[in-house]
């Protein structure tokens, strides 16, 4: 999907989801692919629930890094493999904005390494990347903006009740 198309399913005109884009350090594509759409989403509906940008940032950023750790990076050889990955589902085992289930019962082993990538002189754990450690960093993360979304839940509950109301008196 091009850009308009991107703009339309997130809801958002093309200039929002440009700054999003930008905020977050998001690729600029020519197609996105439904993945990336997911994302946006999730990222339009943090907006609207007033989620700094400062919280959702720090997730992404743990999510990104707790996937790289678990070589899920190698699956899909290409810049956009996270934004591509992204999906609307949710669950108890899922990360809040990939959508990521972490307890996969098929497909391939998170950890195998498919890609070909330039050895390091230490190795990731030695320098102190750790997969625990970066969930530990992505659940606090994750807590962070569920926290505030049960927070702005009320409020945007009567918001939705005043506007169905003041919709249908005009």
């Amino acid at each position: 999907m091009k850009l308009k198309e991107l703009a339309e399913a997130a809801g958002r005109p093309a200039p929002f989801i440009m700054g999003l884009q930008q905020k977050f350090a998001l690729p600029s594509c020519k197609e996105y692919s439904a993945g990336y759409a997911a994302l946006m989403k999730k990222l339009v509906f943090l907006d609207a629930c007033s989620v700094p940008a400062k919280e959702c940032l720090a997730l992404l950023t743990a999510e990104k890094r707790l996937l790289e750790l678990l070589k899920v990076d190698s699956l899909d050889p290409v810049p956009e493999w996270f934004e591509n990955l992204c999906t609307m589902k949710h669950g108890p085992n899922r990360l809040l904005l990939s959508g990521y289930d972490l307890e996969r019962k098929s497909g391939v082993q998170p950890g195998l390494d498919f890609a070909e990538r330039e050895k390091e002189l230490f190795a990731h754990r030695e320098m102190g990347a750790d997969a625990l450690r970066a969930l530990e960093l992505c659940r606090k993360a994750s807590d962070a903006v569920c926290a505030r979304l049960s927070h702005e839940l009320p409020l945007l509950s009567s918001a939705l009740k005043w506007g169905r109301k003041a919709a249908k008196a005009a």
